[in-house]
């Protein structure tokens, strides 16, 4: 005990000196902060927060509203929630490559078919409809004058962007409004929101923030996607298309980009003070008697903290303000030179320099997980980069549309891009890239084709980027950028022979990978069944399943909401025999199964209530295990009971315990399970299909996948019409005691079949046990 107290005393000792020696020996790396920023102050250099202001006036911040609440006027739950997720997965690709120069022209297509093969004409049209108010007021707002947002600029590198996801998806949401309402004949309306998604770039009067800037550029390419696809049609007047080439003639992606590196010197070096101010408590005293040893790390550690908080902090903030100078040096020299080309030579523009502390600085760490963001946003390309691809794009919009009002003037495309000046242009604008005239040719189906060499800058024919898509429609986010071998097109439109092609490309890929994923499904479902059969014969929930607790629902006990006065009369059943499962014969028996529930269908439905069936309940099962039948349909009986049919043929064969259940919709569901009684059945079919197999895709065709209780069988299956017509009959044999068919939806006579729904019968013998059996498929 008195050696703990002596070297607590030493320990204590050797703080009191320590901090003497610190703070009594002068602060140089402080005065050397100091006159660094003087200087770089004399030199023009911003360096302190307080040299930003972001307020905006009262006519600025009603237009930001107006904007933001285009998108953040929806919930981020319900119905709202469910619709922004629509379009986030559903959204037309609006650059879709069909060939190595041609497009998709989205508009003009019949139908727009989503993930599940539907169309989503009518799905876009109502979401765009109900959304109404909000997007023509953030059109009004876009159009009526600059665009500017209200930010504090004291909170340096903690400064909350709130704007840039709704500006970001307003862009977005209105190129896709446009699509429809073009593809519906309203050109007005399309040209109004192209107009509005323009003004979110060229109106917007950036802060110097490097994400903010990377949005707008973002914001370009998804605008300059749009405006391809409007320009597919002719139905725009001279003054609308000059007014739009105005638009992009008037905008700079360049001046504002030194600023960021300003900003960022400021926001650190307010990082450094904002360190200073933090508390430090010191060791407590009594953890340097109770534990020593324990101390002397943490006393080491606080020693070097008060190290940094006394010069470390000084020396960051003077090598912070010398870095970002640097660095803003290196943005304002790049911006002066003409092409890509020249710019991507020079130190800094290609190659991200960070900045490294002699100590372990917390603004560091802070500066690196900022750097890392970037990095993922900038999609593997430097800041330049993307400001050098929007500057491209710019220039080639407009030649794009100065080329459309030449067409309408003329009734053809010019030879030369030569011939648009001096009527249309006063010199045709560069390929920003290498400073050469943008790559022009005409082609064969009276279009046009203008390119630019891309950030490689080399010449590949105007070559689009091609991408990894779900369907032939379908964006997939994370590939927008351009690859290496490919230029930034303004591409033909596809015909309709390459289209075909294409799509025929598309569902043959497709078809493979569905056929890869319904097997794995296919393989986990039988497991599962299997499994989980076996988890509760092993399990002591097979010996009781218990009672449920009576849950009460808008303070009456739930069994007298779902009670059926028609058949129970004045008999008060209890939830349990409510839940109790009695079979009823119907006739599709052994495929289908119903039992009847003494349960008001319509009450159920007024509740917004759901019965389930759990097979082989086990009560420790996590969310991967889930005991719920395969497919099971609810349905009123004639005397206004519950009707519940158990698809078997999707389940195992032999011997189940099945269990009754109820699920209500927040906010009436109740803390615990609402679960009936125990019910014994046995499942006699031979073969037990698979959950995909009860779907087929219209354009690929269908597959149904069986397991059979022995290895070896022979099968027949037949493929019935809705009018009960025979369409085709597919025979086989297995020897390891699965079934896999496919049918192409054409009938015996190569005729394709286009109904909704098929009925399917299979016929299936086991030559080890001499077992036959004929099933409805499904």
């Amino acid at each position: 005990m008195k050696l703990r107290r002596n070297i607590a005393v030493g320990i204590a000792a050797l703080v009191v000196i320590g901090a003497v020696l610190i703070f009594t020996s002068g602060n140089p790396a402080r005065r050397s902060a100091e006159k660094t920023r003087r200087e770089l102050r004399q030199q023009g250099f911003k360096t302190d927060l307080s040299d930003f202001n972001f307020s905006t006036s009262p006519e600025l911040l009603q237009r930001e509203q107006a904007i933001t609440n285009a998108t953040f006027g929806w919930n981020t739950w319900g119905n709202d929630y469910q619709r922004r997720s629509f379009l986030n997965q559903e959204s037309p690709d609006l650059m879709n490559a069909i060939a190595s120069d041609a497009a998709l022209v989205v508009w003009r297509q019949a139908r727009l078919p989503g993930r599940e093969g539907q169309d989503l004409w009518p799905q876009f049209r109502e979401l765009f409809a109900d959304d109404k108010i909000l997007l023509d007021a953030a059109y009004a707002a876009a159009v009526s004058g600059p665009i500017r947002f209200e930010l504090s600029a004291q909170h340096g590198m903690n400064m909350l962007l709130r704007h840039l996801p709704g500006i970001k998806s307003l862009a977005q949401t209105l190129g896709q409004r446009a699509t429809v309402e073009l593809h519906d004949g309203d050109a007005h309306a399309a040209l109004t929101d192209l107009i509005a998604s323009t003004r979110l770039v060229t109106a917007w009067e950036v802060e110097p923030a490097e994400i903010s800037h990377l949005v707008r550029f973002g914001c370009v390419e998804t605008v300059f996607n749009t405006t391809w696809q409007m320009l597919q049609t002719n139905r725009w007047t001279d003054e609308q298309l000059a007014r739009l080439q105005h638009e992009w003639e008037s905008v700079t992606f360049f001046n504002g980009l030194p600023e960021t590196a300003a900003f960022n010197r400021a926001g650190s070096v307010a990082a450094c003070g904002q360190y200073l101010k933090e508390r430090d408590d010191g060791v407590p005293f009594m953890e340097l008697v109770r534990s020593p040893r324990n101390a002397w790390s943490n006393l080491k550690y606080r020693w070097q903290q008060n190290r940094y908080r006394s010069s470390g902090v000084y020396e960051d903030e003077k090598a912070l303000l010398l870095h970002f100078r640097d660095r803003e040096m290196e943005i304002r020299e790049a911006i002066k030179q003409t092409s890509w080309k020249e710019m991507r030579s020079l130190p800094g523009v290609t190659n991200f320099i960070p900045f490294t502390s002699k100590h372990p600085s917390p603004v560091q760490a802070r500066l690196n997980t900022k750097q890392l963001t970037m990095g993922f946003l900038n999609e593997g390309y430097s800041f330049l980069g993307r400001a050098a691809e929007a500057e491209t794009r710019r220039r080639l919009l407009i030649m794009a549309i100065a080329l459309e009002r030449f067409h309408a003037w003329h009734g053809s495309y010019p030879q030369t891009l030569s011939e648009l000046t001096p009527e249309l242009l006063t010199q045709p604008p560069v390929d920003f890239m290498d400073n050469k005239p943008l790559r022009y040719r005409l082609a064969a189906n009276g279009h046009f084709v203008l390119w630019s060499v891309g950030l490689d800058c080399l010449d590949n024919g105007g070559r689009l980027p091609t991408r990894p898509r779900r369907s032939p429609y379908e964006s997939y986010p994370g590939w927008s950028r351009v690859r290496q071998d490919t230029d930034i097109v303004w591409p033909r439109p596809a015909s309709d022979a390459e289209f075909h092609a294409f799509h025929m490309e598309e569902v043959k890929a497709a078809a493979v990978e569905l056929d890869r994923t319904e097997d794995m499904l296919a393989t986990n479902w039988w497991n599962h069944t299997v499994r989980q059969q076996l988890r509760f014969q092993r399990s002591s929930v097979a010996q009781s399943a218990g009672k449920s607790v009576e849950p009460k629902v808008h303070g009456r006990r739930l069994s007298d909401m779902l009670r059926n006065e028609i058949v129970s009369g004045t008999n008060q059943l209890s939830l349990d025999e409510m839940l109790t499962l009695k079979q009823i014969v119907t006739g599709a028996e052994p495929e289908v199964v119903t039992f009847e529930l003494p349960i008001s269908y319509n009450a159920l439905t007024n509740l917004e209530a759901t019965v389930e069936l759990y097979v082989d309940p086990v009560a420790d099962n996590d969310s991967d295990e889930g005991c719920q039948a395969g497919m099971i349909e609810c349905k009123p009986a004639a005397n206004g009971n519950s009707l519940l049919s158990w698809y078997t043929i999707f389940e195992a064969p032999g011997t189940h315990t099945l269990q009754a259940g109820l699920d209500l919709t927040e906010p009436l569901a109740p803390p615990g399970e609402i679960i009936g009684p125990f019910h014994e059945f046995t499942v006699s079919n031979l073969c037990q299909f698979s959950i995909e197999s009860a779907r087929f895709n219209p354009e690929i065709g269908a597959t149904a996948r069986g397991k059979l209780p022995e290895l070896e069988g022979n099968y027949s299956f037949e493929i019935i019409g809705p009018a009960g017509n025979l369409l085709s009959t597919i025979t086989g044999n297995t020897t390891n005691g699965s079934i896999k068919v496919f049918w192409d939806l054409k009938d015996e006579q190569g005729v394709r079949c286009t109904n909704n729904f098929y009925n399917t019968v299979l016929h299936v013998t086991l030559p080890a046990s001499g077992r036959s059996q004929t099933l409805k498929g499904p």
